[in-house]
């Protein structure tokens, strides 16, 4: 038995009370809304002109409107109800349809197969450079299938100014270049921000300290798994999180709960610490020869979890393997790679077709070394469609933690590697998951969940107040909320309708309402809090039914006599607003 199992059954009985709790206070939360229902601002109504014997062929279609669950995600449900109301005040006919997050990821951000749905992006630290923003969100050259850029907005003026974005070394070119983007996205709409949170991570501080937690990730940070020290014997850290991982396959995986626990069981050549800043880890040094030409020196003492040694062999495997199968996890940080020379045992040169400006923070950061014995003999086997529909049951990997063992929808453990060259202080994860956030909140309570990422929303705090071994971090959300609209669509092709659209999301009710009050408007993808690269200064297309109404009948928008939006006669779609 290992010490993770050991510190799950020792934890049986107290988790069966917790899940009382959670149905207690579930019933108890049922029996409350049924009392008092909660008040809701009401949007004024939309005043529009018939226009008679409109061509049927010219209705706008009806939106198919992506949310998840409430018992998932209560959120992204209700903030998806109060925005479908508004929409329909335009005319718009609205079909919303709850689905589970990993169709919702299959068919939107994968084969960007939507209409519309909402997504909670994570401020990751290699998001501080907002090169994932800027670039891969929106630039023409991912939005095929498989791609970031998943509203398929393509504006050439945008597209030039993301290459020099991308390519330009100097930080105040690139500063300007981000800058202009920002004014662009935020008068073009394609994936509005909505809102970004007031990042609030609960902990048992009676049982835990020294925490170390990183920008936009919080306590799930890499260096909150590797520092955070235990206070007692019990050195299993039981993680509660909202909904079980999917796929530890590393080169297939879009999904960040994966890739978090990924990133502890192999090693990058080079980590972001908690503030976003490029340190060595496998790799000694990195030396930029020039604006195309890197090399990387690497460690000697480095071993795969099944004892064979980790070489320039196994790195130059991963960077050209990656791209030779066209992973959909690191094609966008692999693509620039003309090729990859072994100059000796411990040192190997990257060579560029183009500068790169974010190689380190994003390439090197984020692709995980694989060992060329396990992944070369499954592609010999499998080739590249077997290598990247492999579910990777038992990943090997090098990283300071190594794979225990996953019982889907149950637990999944991790224990220390104690002959990695950075060794955690904790003996193992033991990650949970929980179908709703109350079993997270009771689980804290009881003493069963450790840990948990699950921002604490008002409410949240209130309640987990009655422990007094629950401790609370709080730092800045690099991430948001974001709608994506799909512009392969004819209803979202138009930049007008997508103006309107946006301008009909009710921000401050849904703030009050849904958030209550535990997070902020935001109208940039880049967080004011990154301030190097922020522009305070975009349009800010606030909830405002009246102007969303105007922009429409201007554009030659048209209604019939029950308020159904019509195209315009002769109607083109127009991608972006004239610059």
């Amino acid at each position: 038995m290992t010490n993770v199992e050991g510190g799950r059954i020792m934890k049986k009985y107290s988790r069966i009370i917790a899940l009382m709790m959670v149905m207690a206070l579930v019933m108890g939360s049922l029996a409350g809304c049924a009392s008092k229902p909660k008040e809701v601002e009401k949007s004024p109504e939309v005043a529009v002109e018939e226009t008679a014997n409109l061509d049927p062929a010219l209705k706008v279609p009806t939106i198919n409107f992506w949310i998840q669950s409430q018992t998932k995600d209560p959120i992204r449900y209700e903030a998806g109800l109060m925005i479908a109301e508004n929409w329909k005040k335009l005319g718009f006919d609205v079909n919303v349809e709850t689905r589970e997050w990993a169709t919702m990821s299959a068919e939107g951000m994968k084969a960007h197969d939507h209409d519309v749905f909402m997504v909670k992006w994570g401020g990751k630290p290699e998001r501080v450079d907002p090169y994932h923003w800027l670039y891969s969100m929106h630039s023409s050259d991912e939005a095929s299938e498989g791609g970031y850029n998943v509203a398929g907005y393509t504006n050439p003026v945008y597209d030039e100014l993301a290459e020099t974005f991308s390519t330009s070394l100097d930080a105040n070119v690139r500063q300007e270049a981000a800058k202009e983007m920002q004014k662009l996205l935020a008068q073009d709409v394609p994936q509005p921000p909505m809102f970004k949170l007031k990042l609030k991570n609960a902990y048992n501080k009676s049982k835990f300290e020294n925490l170390t937690p990183g920008i936009g990730l919080g306590v799930y940070s890499f260096w909150n798994f590797m520092n955070i020290t235990p206070k007692t014997d019990d050195k299993i850290l039981n993680l509660g999180q909202g909904g079980d991982i999917n796929l530890l396959n590393p080169l297939a995986t879009k999904t960040g709960q994966d890739i978090y626990m990924l990133k502890n069981i192999y090693d990058p050549l080079v980590r972001l610490d908690i503030n976003g800043e490029v340190v060595n880890w496998i790799a000694t040094e990195v030396k930029e020869l020039d604006d195309t030409t890197i090399e990387v020196s690497i460690r000697e003492d480095v071993k795969f979890h099944d004892g064979q040694p980790l070489t320039v062999e196994d790195v130059k495997f991963t960077f050209e393997f990656a791209k030779e199968v066209k992973s959909p996890t690191y094609s966008q940080y692999v693509r620039n790679i003309e090729s990859i020379e072994i100059n000796d045992e411990n040192t190997l040169t990257f060579k560029l077709d183009k500068p790169y400006a974010p190689f380190m923070s994003n390439t090197l950061s984020q692709c995980l070394i694989l060992p060329k014995h396990v992944w070369g003999e499954l592609y010999e086997e499998k080739g590249a469609d077997g290598v990247l529909t492999w579910e990777n049951s038992n990943p090997v990997g090098s990283g300071p933690f190594v794979f225990d063992y996953w019982r889907p929808n149950e637990e999944f453990a991790l224990k220390a590697n104690k002959n990695h060259f950075q060794v955690p202080k904790i003996e193992g994860i033991l990650r949970t998951p929980y179908a709703q956030t109350f079993g997270i909140i009771q689980g804290l309570i009881a003493g069963e969940v450790d840990m948990t990422s699950y921002n604490m929303m008002p409410l949240d705090l209130e309640e987990v107040k009655k422990s007094p071994d629950v401790g609370i971090i709080e730092l800045p959300d690099m991430g948001s909320y974001v709608i994506h609209y799909n512009l392969r669509k004819a209803t979202f092709e138009d930049v007008t309708a997508r103006r309107a659209l946006t301008m009909a999301i009710p921000r401050q009710t849904i703030l009050d309402v849904v958030f209550d009050g535990g997070a902020l408007k935001t109208f940039s993808l880049v967080s004011e809090d990154n301030t190097f690269w922020t522009n305070p200064d975009v349009e800010q297309l606030d909830f405002n039914l009246e102007k969303a109404t105007a922009e429409l009948k201007d554009a030659g928008y048209q209604w019939d006599g029950e308020g159904k939006l019509y195209f315009p006669d002769n109607f083109e779609a127009q991608m972006f607003m004239d610059n």
